[in-house]
């Protein structure tokens, strides 16, 4: 489920037990780069690290089939990681503006929730933070 290289062990913990972890989940929607600045003005403060998280949604395999993962909804695995360098690029610029460290982590899963609430737990992430969809914004 979680793609080679996915470590947040990089970031130190603060005093007290808690760590202060903050990441966000993000997506090709506007409501990600929304999400990403709430965090940085409320959750971050300059020189932090924040997580940015993304999930390739896996289609299952209903056909029972082998597992061929070259090919991820019918698109070819090579313009999917330049879809996903592009897509982290524009965190990637926020960050540096707003003077934030980045650590991109890609998960692979056919559950969205499922793969973020695992990695979450795994991780020891204190604060994550979801983009609203436009469709029933919660104000």
């Amino acid at each position: 489920m979680w793609l080679p290289g996915a470590k947040a062990s990089i970031v130190g913990r603060k005093a007290g037990g808690r760590n202060g972890l903050v990441a966000v989940a993000i997506d090709k929607d506007k409501g990600s780069q929304h999400a990403l600045k709430w965090a940085n003005e409320n959750l971050l403060s300059r020189g932090r690290t924040v997580i940015l998280i993304h999930v390739i949604n896996r289609p299952s395999s209903a056909g029972g089939g082998g597992n061929n993962f070259d090919i991820v909804n019918g698109v070819n695995k090579q313009s999917l990681d330049k879809a996903t360098k592009e897509l982290f690029l524009t965190f990637h610029c926020f960050c540096t503006r707003k003077d934030i460290h980045c650590f991109d982590v890609i998960l692979e899963d056919t559950d969205v929730a499922k793969a973020l609430t695992e990695y979450v737990a795994h991780a020891a992430i204190e604060n994550l933070v979801l983009g609203a969809s436009r469709h029933g914004f919660i104000k």
